[in-house]
């Protein structure tokens, strides 16, 4: 594996959401992504989407890259909130590439989300796994999975990421759009190009070894 994968485990779904939100959706979101925006703005348009606003509800875990602290760091996103100031804290000290992941120890879906956010580290950190996800979902071309994607607010610049991480962990999750049967094949597929780069299966492997494969930091 090449650069350094780090888990932000928080105790409750609230504060997870609260220190990743502007960050991931600056990442991959098809409204906000690439851009600076507020707290307020981005609450006022996810309410608009949904209803009300159900942000940590909605999504339990998540995954950047270390490129997407600089905005934050170089006064993009000011006012910072005192969560976001603390993430930046976190990695102040630390050079180079390196991916963040966020997972909520008492949720009841820890063990997928832990499992599914190693995967997008493990795409962004080795190249050469990454190559070969990318062939083989050139070659199987799993287009249905990522209309589902779509549908669920991921923006284009993610699909291939997203799309190796749902089929790896949790294909059940777009059981209502993707078969189930065929999204278990490619799976399969997925997992032996894992194994060949990380040394072991992500189908059978606990989330507590995957989790002991970063480095935690406990909010």
């Amino acid at each position: 594996m090449g650069s350094q994968i780090y888990l932000i485990e928080s105790r409750t779904r609230q504060d997870l959401a609260a220190t990743f939100m502007r960050f991931q959706e600056y990442y991959e979101s098809p409204v906000f992504g690439g851009r600076a925006f507020s707290v307020d703005e981005f609450a006022a348009w996810y309410a608009s989407e949904h209803g009300a606003f159900t942000y940590c509800q909605d999504w339990s875990g998540f995954n950047i890259p270390s490129w997407v602290l600089e905005p934050f760091r170089s006064g993009g996103f000011d006012p910072l909130t005192d969560k976001e100031k603390n993430l930046l804290n976190f990695f102040k000290n630390i050079r180079g590439d390196f991916y963040i992941i966020g997972a909520t120890s008492q949720d009841k879906e820890c063990a997928d989300t832990i499992k599914h956010e190693f995967a997008h580290g493990a795409f962004f950190t080795s190249e050469d796994y990454k190559r070969d996800v990318v062939n083989c979902l050139n070659f199987h071309r799993p287009n249905v999975v990522k209309v589902a994607l779509k549908a669920l607010g991921y923006g284009d610049n993610v699909l291939e990421d997203e799309t190796n991480a749902y089929l790896l962990t949790e294909p059940q999750t777009l059981a209502n759009r993707v078969s189930l049967r065929e999204g278990c094949k490619l799976r399969d597929i997925l997992d032996r190009i894992f194994a060949k780069y990380f040394g072991f299966s992500m189908v059978t492997v606990s989330a507590n070894l995957v989790a002991n494969r970063t480095e935690r930091i406990l909010i």
